[in-house]
């Protein structure tokens, strides 16, 4: 059984971003949370790779 990937604040605050609006570009999250587009990058990719990330969806309000 694979072990769940250890998240700092970065992670958290990006996966709270991405919750509440996933079409957020990867630029406004790196301002938000204070890192370089390219770290924000890099830490999307391995949150996807490692099934923190298990989609991207819309939910359609009825």
């Amino acid at each position: 059984m694979a072990t769940a990937p250890v998240l700092d604040s970065f992670d958290r605050a990006i996966l709270d971003l991405l919750q509440r609006d996933n079409t957020l570009p990867q630029r406004e999250i790196a301002e938000a949370v204070h890192l370089s587009t390219p770290a924000v990058q890099r830490r999307i990719k391995r949150l996807q790779d490692s099934g923190v990330i298990a989609a991207n969806v819309a939910v359609v309000a009825a």
